[in-house]
């Protein structure tokens, strides 16, 4: 069986949120709200998976190994900023994005 690749999945890095990091993410007001939508890609992204909301970044060019590295770290540094006292995963996931459905959890973080 042949697989075929798509140049034209976006791809998301990120990882589950628990309920105090997606609480204290909903709460942001002022600039750091910017930081943060479930619309706008060029920060953080709110997107969900069943169930659970997940948050990290989408990107839609191709990737290589370096870039994923460039993409967590970024990750890392925002939350890091936006939440100090939160711990974050050691690990991130990387998942392709459906264009068929919408991705992304209702409503502003």
């Amino acid at each position: 069986m042949a697989v075929r690749l798509s140049s034209e999945t976006a791809i998301f890095i990120g990882f589950k949120m628990d309920g105090t990091l997606r609480r204290t993410l909903q709460n942001l007001s002022g600039p750091d709200k910017r930081y943060v939508s479930t619309e706008d890609p060029s920060f953080l992204m709110i997107c969900r998976l069943g169930e659970d909301d997940y948050v990290g970044k989408v990107v839609d060019d191709r990737l290589t190994t370096e870039r994923v590295d460039d993409v967590q770290r970024n990750v890392r540094s925002i939350l890091q900023r936006l939440c100090p006292d939160f711990r974050l995963p050691p690990r991130m996931e990387i998942l392709a994005c459906d264009a068929r459905t919408p991705a992304i959890a209702g409503g502003d973080a």
